[in-house]
Protein backbone atom coordinates (compact mmCIF):
# COMPACT_ATOMS: atom_id res chain seq x y z
CA UNK A 1 0.00 0.00 0.00
CA UNK A 2 1.17 3.56 -0.71
CA UNK A 3 2.36 4.97 2.60
CA UNK A 4 3.87 8.31 1.61
CA UNK A 5 1.64 11.36 1.30
CA UNK A 6 2.27 15.02 0.57
CA UNK A 7 -0.21 17.63 1.83
CA UNK A 8 -1.03 20.18 -0.85
CA UNK A 9 -3.93 22.58 -0.41
CA UNK A 10 -5.21 20.56 2.53
CA UNK A 11 -5.34 17.23 0.64
CA UNK A 12 -3.14 14.21 1.36
CA UNK A 13 -1.83 13.32 -2.08
CA UNK A 14 -0.15 9.96 -2.52
CA UNK A 15 3.48 9.95 -3.68
CA UNK A 16 4.03 6.51 -5.19
CA UNK A 17 4.91 5.00 -8.54
CA UNK A 18 2.26 3.49 -10.83
CA UNK A 19 3.15 -0.08 -9.84
CA UNK A 20 2.67 0.50 -6.10
CA UNK A 21 -0.59 2.37 -6.55
CA UNK A 22 -2.09 -0.23 -8.86
CA UNK A 23 -0.95 -3.00 -6.53
CA UNK A 24 -3.09 -1.44 -3.81
CA UNK A 25 -6.08 -0.97 -6.12
CA UNK A 26 -5.94 -4.56 -7.40
CA UNK A 27 -5.58 -5.79 -3.80
CA UNK A 28 -8.64 -3.85 -2.65
CA UNK A 29 -10.68 -5.19 -5.55
CA UNK A 30 -9.65 -8.77 -4.80
CA UNK A 31 -10.39 -8.41 -1.09
CA UNK A 32 -13.86 -7.02 -1.76
CA UNK A 33 -13.17 -3.80 0.15
CA UNK A 34 -14.04 -0.39 -1.31
CA UNK A 35 -11.92 2.51 -2.42
CA UNK A 36 -12.53 5.97 -3.93
CA UNK A 37 -9.79 7.25 -6.23
CA UNK A 38 -9.45 10.94 -7.14
CA UNK A 39 -6.95 12.72 -9.40
CA UNK A 40 -5.76 15.99 -7.91
CA UNK A 41 -4.89 18.74 -10.37
CA UNK A 42 -5.10 22.47 -9.65
CA UNK A 43 -8.82 22.54 -10.50
CA UNK A 44 -9.47 19.71 -8.04
CA UNK A 45 -7.59 21.46 -5.21
CA UNK A 46 -9.56 24.70 -5.73
CA UNK A 47 -13.06 23.37 -6.38
CA UNK A 48 -13.02 20.42 -3.95
CA UNK A 49 -12.14 22.50 -0.87
CA UNK A 50 -15.66 21.90 0.57
CA UNK A 51 -14.85 18.16 0.70
CA UNK A 52 -11.74 18.53 2.85
CA UNK A 53 -13.58 17.95 6.11
CA UNK A 54 -15.48 14.96 4.75
CA UNK A 55 -12.65 12.96 3.22
CA UNK A 56 -10.82 12.20 6.51
CA UNK A 57 -13.96 10.45 7.76
CA UNK A 58 -13.54 7.94 4.93
CA UNK A 59 -9.99 7.32 6.18
CA UNK A 60 -8.22 4.55 4.23
CA UNK A 61 -11.07 4.37 1.70
CA UNK A 62 -9.77 7.38 -0.26
CA UNK A 63 -6.73 7.54 -2.52
CA UNK A 64 -5.77 10.89 -4.07
CA UNK A 65 -3.22 10.88 -6.89
CA UNK A 66 -1.23 13.79 -8.33
CA UNK A 67 -2.32 14.89 -11.80
CA UNK A 68 -0.51 17.53 -13.80
CA UNK A 69 2.22 20.09 -13.63
CA UNK A 70 0.36 22.45 -11.27
CA UNK A 71 0.55 20.24 -8.19
CA UNK A 72 4.13 19.28 -9.12
CA UNK A 73 5.15 22.95 -9.15
CA UNK A 74 3.29 23.55 -5.87
CA UNK A 75 5.24 20.73 -4.22
CA UNK A 76 8.54 22.20 -5.39
CA UNK A 77 7.54 25.68 -4.18
CA UNK A 78 6.85 24.15 -0.79
CA UNK A 79 10.35 22.61 -0.93
CA UNK A 80 9.03 19.08 -0.64
CA UNK A 81 10.82 17.50 -3.58
CA UNK A 82 9.24 15.85 -6.63
CA UNK A 83 6.50 13.28 -7.14
CA UNK A 84 7.59 9.80 -8.17
CA UNK A 85 5.60 10.18 -11.40
CA UNK A 86 2.62 11.99 -12.89
CA UNK A 87 -0.67 10.13 -12.38
CA UNK A 88 -2.67 11.67 -15.23
CA UNK A 89 -6.09 10.04 -14.99
CA UNK A 90 -6.59 9.83 -18.76
CA UNK A 91 -3.50 7.63 -19.04
CA UNK A 92 -3.74 5.93 -15.64
CA UNK A 93 -7.17 4.31 -15.96
CA UNK A 94 -6.71 2.64 -19.39
CA UNK A 95 -3.32 1.32 -18.27
CA UNK A 96 -4.84 0.04 -15.02
CA UNK A 97 -7.42 -1.90 -17.04
CA UNK A 98 -4.90 -3.24 -19.56
CA UNK A 99 -2.41 -4.46 -16.96
CA UNK A 100 -4.86 -6.04 -14.51
CA UNK A 101 -3.73 -9.58 -13.58
CA UNK A 102 -7.35 -10.71 -13.35
CA UNK A 103 -10.63 -10.02 -15.22
CA UNK A 104 -12.44 -6.80 -14.30
CA UNK A 105 -16.09 -5.81 -14.44
CA UNK A 106 -16.37 -2.12 -15.26
CA UNK A 107 -19.38 0.21 -15.11
CA UNK A 108 -19.22 3.59 -16.92
CA UNK A 109 -21.26 6.52 -15.61
CA UNK A 110 -21.47 10.08 -16.91
CA UNK A 111 -20.59 12.27 -19.91
CA UNK A 112 -22.70 12.27 -23.09
CA UNK A 113 -24.35 9.20 -24.54
CA UNK A 114 -22.01 9.26 -27.54
CA UNK A 115 -18.92 9.52 -25.34
CA UNK A 116 -19.93 6.85 -22.81
CA UNK A 117 -20.96 4.44 -25.59
CA UNK A 118 -17.67 5.02 -27.40
CA UNK A 119 -15.60 4.61 -24.23
CA UNK A 120 -17.43 1.39 -23.34
CA UNK A 121 -16.73 0.00 -26.82
CA UNK A 122 -13.03 0.92 -26.51
CA UNK A 123 -12.65 -0.64 -23.06
CA UNK A 124 -14.53 -3.75 -24.15
CA UNK A 125 -11.74 -4.42 -26.65
CA UNK A 126 -9.36 -5.06 -23.74
CA UNK A 127 -9.46 -8.89 -23.49
CA UNK A 128 -10.13 -9.26 -19.75
CA UNK A 129 -12.48 -6.27 -19.33
CA UNK A 130 -16.21 -6.96 -19.06
CA UNK A 131 -18.51 -3.94 -19.37
CA UNK A 132 -20.98 -4.42 -16.50
CA UNK A 133 -23.15 -1.49 -17.57
CA UNK A 134 -23.18 2.15 -18.59
CA UNK A 135 -25.26 5.29 -18.24
CA UNK A 136 -24.78 8.82 -19.55
CA UNK A 137 -24.85 11.80 -17.20
CA UNK A 138 -28.16 13.20 -18.46
CA UNK A 139 -30.00 9.95 -17.82
CA UNK A 140 -28.50 9.68 -14.34
CA UNK A 141 -30.19 12.84 -13.10
CA UNK A 142 -33.51 11.70 -14.55
CA UNK A 143 -33.50 8.40 -12.63
CA UNK A 144 -30.68 8.51 -10.10
CA UNK A 145 -32.10 5.97 -7.63
CA UNK A 146 -32.80 3.50 -10.42
CA UNK A 147 -29.25 3.84 -11.79
CA UNK A 148 -27.71 3.31 -8.34
CA UNK A 149 -29.78 0.14 -8.00
CA UNK A 150 -28.59 -0.95 -11.45
CA UNK A 151 -24.94 -0.36 -10.48
CA UNK A 152 -25.37 -2.33 -7.26
CA UNK A 153 -27.02 -5.21 -9.09
CA UNK A 154 -24.13 -5.29 -11.58
CA UNK A 155 -21.55 -5.41 -8.74
CA UNK A 156 -18.71 -3.88 -10.79
CA UNK A 157 -15.10 -4.17 -9.72
CA UNK A 158 -14.56 -0.63 -11.02
CA UNK A 159 -17.03 2.24 -11.37
CA UNK A 160 -15.82 5.12 -13.56
CA UNK A 161 -17.65 8.39 -12.86
CA UNK A 162 -17.22 11.10 -15.51
CA UNK A 163 -19.16 14.19 -14.42
CA UNK A 164 -16.38 16.75 -14.23
CA UNK A 165 -14.78 18.19 -11.12
CA UNK A 166 -16.08 18.84 -8.46
CA UNK A 167 -19.49 17.31 -9.26
CA UNK A 168 -18.12 13.78 -9.67
CA UNK A 169 -16.13 13.93 -6.42
CA UNK A 170 -19.13 15.28 -4.49
CA UNK A 171 -21.39 12.60 -5.96
CA UNK A 172 -18.94 9.82 -5.12
CA UNK A 173 -18.47 10.99 -1.53
CA UNK A 174 -22.21 11.50 -1.07
CA UNK A 175 -23.10 8.03 -2.39
CA UNK A 176 -19.99 6.06 -1.41
CA UNK A 177 -21.71 3.98 1.27
CA UNK A 178 -24.60 3.19 -1.07
CA UNK A 179 -22.56 1.97 -4.03
CA UNK A 180 -21.73 -1.71 -4.41
CA UNK A 181 -18.47 -1.20 -6.34
CA UNK A 182 -14.95 -1.97 -5.15
CA UNK A 183 -13.04 0.92 -6.74
CA UNK A 184 -14.80 4.16 -7.70
CA UNK A 185 -12.87 6.63 -9.83
CA UNK A 186 -13.60 10.27 -10.64
CA UNK A 187 -12.35 10.42 -14.24
CA UNK A 188 -13.38 13.83 -15.63
CA UNK A 189 -13.16 13.96 -19.44
CA UNK A 190 -11.79 10.41 -19.82
CA UNK A 191 -14.76 9.12 -21.85
CA UNK A 192 -14.46 12.03 -24.30
CA UNK A 193 -10.80 11.22 -24.94
CA UNK A 194 -11.15 7.41 -25.08
CA UNK A 195 -14.16 7.60 -27.41
CA UNK A 196 -12.40 10.05 -29.73
CA UNK A 197 -14.91 12.83 -29.07
CA UNK A 198 -12.04 15.04 -27.88
CA UNK A 199 -8.46 14.81 -29.22
CA UNK A 200 -5.49 14.28 -26.91
CA UNK A 201 -2.48 16.55 -26.98
CA UNK A 202 0.55 15.31 -28.96
CA UNK A 203 2.60 12.74 -27.03
CA UNK A 204 5.55 15.08 -26.57
CA UNK A 205 3.30 17.66 -24.85
CA UNK A 206 1.90 14.98 -22.55
CA UNK A 207 5.40 13.80 -21.65
CA UNK A 208 6.47 17.28 -20.50
CA UNK A 209 3.13 17.85 -18.70
CA UNK A 210 1.89 20.55 -21.09
CA UNK A 211 -1.37 18.87 -22.06
CA UNK A 212 -3.18 21.71 -20.27
CA UNK A 213 -1.75 24.16 -22.82
CA UNK A 214 -3.10 22.10 -25.72
CA UNK A 215 -6.53 21.90 -24.08
CA UNK A 216 -6.52 25.65 -23.47
CA UNK A 217 -5.73 26.21 -27.15
CA UNK A 218 -8.58 23.87 -28.16
CA UNK A 219 -11.18 25.26 -25.72
CA UNK A 220 -10.15 28.81 -24.74
CA UNK A 221 -13.60 29.99 -23.67
CA UNK A 222 -14.28 27.06 -21.37
CA UNK A 223 -10.79 26.71 -19.89
CA UNK A 224 -9.34 30.23 -19.86
CA UNK A 225 -10.53 30.97 -16.32
CA UNK A 226 -9.27 27.61 -15.01
CA UNK A 227 -5.77 28.09 -16.39
CA UNK A 228 -5.37 31.77 -15.55
CA UNK A 229 -7.32 33.33 -12.69
CA UNK A 230 -7.99 30.03 -10.92
CA UNK A 231 -4.23 29.41 -10.74
CA UNK A 232 -3.91 32.35 -8.32
CA UNK A 233 -6.66 30.83 -6.15
CA UNK A 234 -4.75 27.55 -6.22
CA UNK A 235 -1.50 29.16 -5.09
CA UNK A 236 -3.29 31.10 -2.35
CA UNK A 237 -4.85 27.88 -1.03
CA UNK A 238 -1.54 26.01 -1.23
CA UNK A 239 0.44 28.59 0.74
CA UNK A 240 -2.36 29.35 3.21
CA UNK A 241 -2.50 25.67 4.10
CA UNK A 242 1.28 25.44 4.26
CA UNK A 243 1.27 28.16 6.93
CA UNK A 244 -1.57 26.47 8.83
CA UNK A 245 0.32 23.16 8.81
CA UNK A 246 3.50 24.82 10.07
CA UNK A 247 1.62 26.62 12.86
CA UNK A 248 -0.07 23.37 13.90
CA UNK A 249 3.29 21.59 14.07
CA UNK A 250 4.82 24.39 16.16
CA UNK A 251 1.87 24.34 18.58
CA UNK A 252 2.22 20.57 18.95
CA UNK A 253 5.94 20.89 19.77
CA UNK A 254 5.28 23.65 22.30
CA UNK A 255 2.69 21.51 24.09
CA UNK A 256 5.18 18.67 24.42
CA UNK A 257 7.90 21.05 25.73
CA UNK A 258 5.68 22.54 28.41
Amino acid sequence: MPNKFIRIGGFAISDCCFENVTRRIYSQIQSGSRLAVFFANTHFVVTCQPLRNRLPRMMSSVLILNDGIGVSIARRLLRRGKFACNMNGTDFVPRLLRESPKPLRVYLLGSTKTAVDGAAAAFARIPHVDIAGLCDGYSLWQKEEEIIEEINAARPDILLVAMGCPLQECWIVENFDRLNANAIFGVGALFDFVSGQAPRAPKIMRQVQLEWLYRLWREPRRLAYRYTIEIFSFLRIVFANAVDTAQTNVSTVNRHIH
